[in-house]
This record gives structure tokens, sequence and C-alpha cells, in this order.
């Protein structure tokens, strides 16, 4: 049986001083199949940025293990780090290099051979849009191409697992698409992802499967639609072929069509069928938001 991509048992991580001390995570569990796509979803303060700095090794594990493809990355951090691509909130750039010679850095600081450097460089750099700046300097590219440039750094070496801490953070709709593609395409190639967001849709489209952490501790997890599902609305959502000036009562317009609480489906379903007939097009049930789920987990 293969490992998990990623194992977090009882990670805990306490914050201490000689005056006070401070719980960031409280002993959680996370696992992560290969080949996923993985939402972790939490408000600002949750513990998200401490969980990703202990699986990236940047922050030191109080207790419990983390395991990256079965490689434990408190024992071996540099194996593990070699698994690992990391692209987080901030951008960094480096200002005294051009976009090809900071590439050039990273591949060489992940173990790419320096002979398939330049290969590996191009061909990343066609695929995030960035060609034509291959000898641009750094420092001088809109906040978008830096954001594209930061992508770029953490897939040079081709790795296994790969960490998105807010990547569409600040950059507009077309943009944003474009990252949600090239995240599905990088997926798509054998790269395991695991997806943080404030924008709740993306974690909607992108997301199979969540967790949901608050206070340091996991406060849901398992199948988006599964947890959806578990917050449904009551109510069923449905069109018609054609436009009628009779219609049950108590029902409401939605979109292309209207909505009507089904406490009791097949009573609500019968319903609809004795009044429109062959009339109606569509039914289903309306499925909550995923920010309705975050907003009654979270209460934020």
């Amino acid at each position: 049986m293969n490992k998990p991509a990623l194992s977090v048992h009882s990670a805990q991580k306490i914050y201490q001083n000689d005056t006070a001390s401070f719980e960031a995570l409280k002993g959680i569990d996370l696992e992560i199949k290969e080949g996923s796509i993985y939402g972790l979803l939490g408000p600002n303060g949750a513990g998200k940025s401490t969980l990703i700095g202990m699986i990236s090794s940047m922050l030191s594990i109080t207790s419990g293990t983390i395991e990256l493809f079965g490689v434990d990355v408190a024992a071996d951090p540099r194996r593990a780090k070699r698994l690992l691509g990391v692209v987080p909130q901030e951008v960094v750039t480096e200002h005294a290099f051009t976009v090809a010679e900071s590439l050039y850095y990273f591949a060489g600081l992940n173990g790419v051979p320096a002979s398939e450097r330049a290969a590996r460089i191009e061909n990343v750099l066609t695929r995030l849009e960035l060609i034509d700046k291959k000898d641009e300097s750094a420092r001088r590219l809109s906040g978008g191409m830096k954001r594209r440039l930061m992508i770029a750094k953490a897939i040079i070496h081709q790795p296994k697992f790969l960490i998105l801490d807010e990547p569409t953070a600040g950059v507009d709709v077309g943009l944003r698409q474009r990252i949600w593609q090239l995240v599905r395409e990088i997926n798509t190639a054998g790269t395991t992802i695991l997806f943080t967001t404030h924008y709740l849709e993306e974690a909607e489209e992108l997301c199979k499967e969540i967790t949901v952490i608050d206070h340091g501790e996991v406060i849901k997890a398992g199948r988006t639609r599964d947890i959806q599902a578990e917050f449904d609305s009551g109510m069923l959502y449905f069109e018609l072929k054609r436009e009628t000036n009779s219609h049950l009562p108590n029902i409401e317009t939605s979109g292309d069509g209207w909505l009507i609480s089904a406490c009791d489906l097949a009573a609500t379903l019968k319903k609809l069928q004795e009044k429109y007939g062959d009339n109606l097009k569509t039914v289903r049930s309306e499925q909550a938001s995923l920010e309705k789920v975050f907003l009654e987990l979270t209460k934020k």
C-alpha cells in the first residue's frame, strides 16, 4: 500500500519565552493522499502558517510527527526539502538577479544538475508566460509577474509535493484563472498540492478534500462536497422549460430558476411534479457554499 503524500500526527507547536508560552498548534492530525489538490482553510491566526512552517522545516516541531512520502521532516529535513516546493504568501524577489538567474540559483539550490537547468528554466517560464521577461531584472516585474516567478522558483526542481500559500492574493481575475489552470496542470503532471486561500470559491473549485482549522485545532475535515452537504440549506432549486405565471406558494427566484423549501424531500418533489409536470427542466439540491460552511464553523 502506497504511503500518503503527507502525514501529520499529533503535531504540536508551542512558542515559549521566559515569561509566557503560546500553543499555536494543539496536536493536529492531517493526511493527504498522493495526487490530491487539498485545501487547508482557516481564519487569520488559525495556525495555517505555523503548520506550513513545520512541514517545510522552517519551524521546529514541539511534539508529534510530520512525514512527506514517508520521510520524517524533523529527522531528515534535507531529504524532505528535495520533495517539497513552497510558494509563500510574501512575494520575495532577488533584486540583483534577472528572472533566469533567479531560477538558475533556485534550481541549483534544490539539486537540479547544471546540464538540465537551462531547459527547465525555458520550460517553466513558457508555462508561466514569463519567457519574454527571461533577461529582465526581477525587481522590475509587475506584482502579478512576481507572483508567477514565485511559483516558478517553487516548481523548478519538479517537487512531488507543492505548498501554495495564498498564491492568488492581490492578483487580478485573469491571472487568478491562469493560476487555477496552472495548478491543475501541475497536479495532472503528478504533483500533490496543499492549497491555502481566503478566496473560498477557489477551494470549492480546486479542492476535492479540505481541512478547516481554527485556534490551532482541526474543526472539520473530509470531502468538500460531503462537508457542504452537512450544511445543506434544505432548499431545492428548479428551472422550467417555459415561463409560467402560476407558481407554488412560498418560492423565491434564484438566477434563472426558483428555490423552494424542502424539509420533506419526497413530498416537495411530488408537489413540483404535480404542479409543473413536463415543464420541469431541472431540479437539484441547493448545496451550501463553502463560504457558508466556513462562517458556520468558525463564526468568523
